[in-house]
């Protein structure tokens, strides 16, 4: 697993993840020994299953979120949104860290771009890659699977390996849920990953699904490595095919 120094010091929303993870599908518990699979395949099927039914849920709640958009959105007419609509929308922009003056067509577009599901298998994918398929200090002490870092004193773990003068942790949470629901916040919020988001866009604007392979291609900020790290986890990706399903 690439060392968590290696990671840009990106600010990572996790109040707003809680509102997510707080109606997770899993109460606190510890995460499974990964360490204790002598059967590589039986490791990985075992990880992606643990971390599965928690992409499904966030990914359902975003959808649901992404649904009352486009119904408002489809009977929109005017040059701004006003009444109960308005305070709906805005509801769900303030989770996204997205607040403009007024919501107009191009607010709403901006807002549908950030209320998007995140591709099962890439998120599967990343968590193997960053947590070294569940083993890491980090997810075993933390259940952080992602790499996450928070930025104020006693907020999460210290790395052992942070360099003089940084003030960093990374990130701690309850459970597993926590964890996935602050990544695809982040994902869908962070202005590192408006690129992600903008290939995301452009392919609903095709009416086509975004898979994992394409939208990985939007990551180029997600670790300071860049497109090294791009071509990992495609890499990564490809061979653990049998392991994920298809889409």
């Amino acid at each position: 697993m690439k060392s968590i120094t290696n990671k840009k010091p990106l600010f990572i929303a996790l109040g707003l993840a809680t509102l997510l993870a707080g109606c997770g599908v899993q109460d606190k518990t510890e995460t499974p020994d990964f360490n204790s699979y002598t059967d590589v395949n039986q490791k990985k099927e075992a990880f992606f299953d643990y971390i599965r039914p928690h992409v499904e849920h966030q990914n359902q709640l975003i959808s649901e979120q992404r649904k009352e958009l486009l119904d408002i959105a489809k009977d929109f007419k005017g040059d701004e949104l006003t009444g109960s609509d308005l305070d709906d929308v805005s509801d769900i922009a303030k989770q996204y860290r997205y607040e403009p003056k007024q919501f107009g067509p191009k607010e709403l577009k901006e807002l549908l771009s950030r209320v998007d599901t995140i591709p099962e298998n890439l998120v599967l994918i990343q968590a193997a890659n960053e947590s070294g398929w569940g083993t890491s200090r980090f997810a075993r002490e933390a259940n952080n699977f992602f790499g996450e870092w928070c930025f104020s004193k006693g907020c999460g773990v210290v790395p052992n390996q942070r360099a003089a003068g940084k003030t960093h942790e990374v990130a701690k949470f309850d459970n597993v849920e926590g964890s996935v629901a602050s990544y695809v916040k982040n994902l869908n919020t962070n202005n590192a990953y408006a690129h992600f988001r903008e290939l995301r866009a452009d392919y609903r604007t095709k009416h086509q699904e975004p898979t994992a392979e394409q939208l990985i291609h939007g990551l180029d900020n997600y670790s300071e490595r860049g497109n090294e790290y791009i071509r990992d986890i495609l890499a990564m990706l490809r061979h653990n095919q049998k392991f994920l399903k298809q889409s």
